[in-house]
């Protein structure tokens, strides 16, 4: 027996540990697993791609074996419900991932369990979570408990790409009142910074002889999109005629020597100029030089580089360069609720005709992305840069007196004797689409280990999971009641 919030009339609740269902729990988040859903093309039904599709599926079965009602949004979203009443409360989980990438030394897609661990593209992000939540739903009903409002445990499947997702499953489903998702860490995070990812674009020209440029750009790459930010990143310059393979002999032993750059002869003849740089050893991206794309572009202009792309690489130097606060492109703001802008490049790819680069921006809560966006193009165009705004999320605040950070608080103090302090964070979840009436709840323990998100070799350690799994069940009972 649980009393309820207010002490008065006993509500019978599942009071046993979640570790009953601990060996259900690792067997289905293995076989989430193996379902590679990494976002392809639409296909009937299935609008990002059948991996994507086949988990939502396996997710909503599997709901369905628990004896709840399922509802399949299109293939978009879909969810699980335990209870009766006008009120919804919810958890939001996704089951699609981001690209798997290289270098793992475990199958990505193979769900292994290995020195009680997890390994596996979505094991912490977002499907070990996801397959807790069913299961804390499944705690409550088979507590007895029944709850006067519609608890629902929501599966999406486009997070990590847009979250176009719950844009089309809240057109068609009432948001819920009091909702979490247990996407980031614990205690609460109840501050989400504007994110936007903005493209620029430069249309490669012929060599200017009459601007000093002697030297031609080639091609120009540095990080994937899964990554935070570019540990490598590499350039090819090309020359010809006898001047312009003179100044890549003069460019080549002027960046030669420089922290974590390397310039090679890309070939025979002196005419092709290869530098590659690697990032510092520093993993913030608030840390300029942790960025290998920044490292090169400091290396180039120490070393007096003039290319056809010398507006594209005087914008990164002079615009951005190590700088993470965005003073130099005219956006530098803060406040006291989310701290600083930050602004770091994320991705550098070259095309046919263009060489485009991603930047990464995330602005305070009490600021507008619109006044960032107009001001980035306007100055950008200076440059001769075409801007392309490729995402725009919009910020989160949830004030720390709403009803759902008190329940959450009370979950969380509850189950680990600790207090639920108010964190903010950079990064997007799907608290995003809640209208200030979710927070990001779990799933990441306090001072737990590093699960590799978004790299190779994720995993999850099966304690954390079932740790979580604890919390989980008593914030989604918290919020569950009238």
């Amino acid at each position: 027996m649980m009393n309820d919030t207010n002490g008065s009339v006993p509500v019978p609740v599942y009071t046993g540990p979640m570790s009953r269902y601990k060996d259900d729990i690792v067997r289905h988040t293995c076989e989430l697993i193996r379902i590679r859903s990494v976002k392809e093309p639409e296909l009937p039904g299935k609008p990002f791609g059948e991996g994507n599709w086949r988990a939502l599926d396996y997710m909503l079965k599997l709901a369905e074996s628990m004896g709840f009602a399922v509802s399949h949004t299109d293939g978009y979203a879909g969810h699980a419900e335990y209870g009766a009443g006008e009120e919804i409360a919810a958890v939001l989980v996704h089951l699609d991932t981001v690209h798997e990438g290289d270098g793992w030394n475990y199958d990505p897609f193979g769900g292994t369990v290995a020195d009680g661990r997890i390994y596996g593209r979505g094991a912490a992000d977002d499907k070990g979570p996801a397959v807790v939540a069913l299961y804390a739903l499944k705690a409550l009903k088979d507590s007895g408990y029944v709850p006067r409002k519609r608890v629902r445990v929501i599966f999406g499947t486009n997070e990590e790409s847009g979250m176009k997702d719950l844009d089309y499953y809240f057109a068609k489903e009432p948001l819920p009142s009091l909702a979490f998702a247990p996407d980031a860490g614990y205690p609460i995070y109840n501050v989400e910074l504007g994110n936007m990812l903005v493209a620029f674009r430069w249309m490669r020209t012929e060599v200017d002889l009459a601007a000093g440029s002697r030297v031609a750009v080639l091609s120009f790459s540095g990080g994937i999109p899964i990554a935070l930010i570019p540990k490598e990143s590499g350039i090819v310059l090309g020359a010809e005629d006898e001047e312009g393979r003179k100044e890549l002999g003069r460019i080549r032993e002027a960046v030669s020597g420089m922290p974590n750059i390397t310039a090679a002869w890309d070939g025979e003849g002196g005419d092709r100029l290869r530098i590659q740089s690697g990032s510092q050893p520093v993993q913030e991206a608030e840390t300029g030089t942790a960025n290998a794309v920044v490292n090169l572009m400091a290396a180039m202009r120490t070393a007096n580089c003039r290319t056809n792309m010398d507006g594209l690489l005087r914008f990164l130097q002079e615009r951005i360069g190590l700088e993470s606060n965005g003073a130099s492109l005219g956006i530098s703001c803060e406040d006291d609720v989310s701290g600083k802008l930050v602004v770091y490049v994320k991705q550098v790819t070259t095309e046919e005709d263009r060489i485009v680069t991603v930047v990464s921006i995330r602005y305070p809560v009490t600021h507008s992305g619109e006044r960032v966006i107009e001001t980035v193009t306007e100055l950008a165009g200076s440059y001769g840069l075409e801007t392309d705004v490729i995402r725009h999320l919009h910020p989160v605040y949830v004030n720390p007196d709403h009803e759902v950070i008190r329940r959450l608080s009370r979950a969380y103090e509850r189950v680990t004797g600790e207090k639920a302090e108010l964190l903010r964070m950079g990064a997007g979840t799907y608290a995003r689409k809640l209208r200030n009436n979710g927070v990001a709840f779990g799933a990441g323990l306090r001072g737990g280990v590093n699960n590799n998100i978004h790299a190779a070799d994720e995993f999850v350690v099966i304690e954390d999971l079932m740790r979580h799994a604890d919390i989980c069940y008593q914030g989604l009972y918290e919020i569950a009641q009238e």
